[in-house]
């Protein structure tokens, strides 16, 4: 059976969940045991962990799920995740309010493209995107 990492061409770490909550950093659960999770929470906890300067990161995903703080969560993570080879952003899939087209086109204006789709279950879709 293929795992959610796996579905994302996750197979090795360490992976960079920037979210919000355990809940969201589940996204790719169950994961196997040589994939390294980073969690970096956006909501200014110091105690998180980060990825580190000198850390080479396989994969990002970017969770976001409020349309309100979209582009400021977007204006965080994009740069910081740059020079990753895999970035997927996540969002839920039942918010009429924060759609995959919201999101593209707010990834759009950053110079960045969703170049593919995977659905995370039932209850979120991740858009794998690359710099312009």
């Amino acid at each position: 059976m293929v795992t959610r990492a796996e579905h994302l061409g996750i197979t090795r770490g360490p992976l960079w969940i920037i979210g919000h909550s355990d809940e969201e950093n589940a996204l790719v659960d169950p994961i196997s045991d040589n994939i390294e999770v980073v969690i970096d929470e956006q909501d200014g906890d110091e105690d998180d962990q980060d990825v580190q300067e000198d850390e080479e990161v396989e994969a990002a995903i970017v969770v976001v799920d409020d349309p309100d703080t979209l582009a400021a969560e977007l204006d965080d993570a994009l740069p910081r995740v740059g020079a990753v080879p895999i970035v997927w952003v996540a969002l839920p899939r039942s918010t009429a309010d924060l759609t995959v087209d919201t999101v593209t086109a707010a990834i759009d204006d950053y110079g960045w493209s969703v170049s593919d789709r995977v659905e995370l279950g039932s209850a979120w879709i991740a858009l794998r995107v690359t710099p312009a």
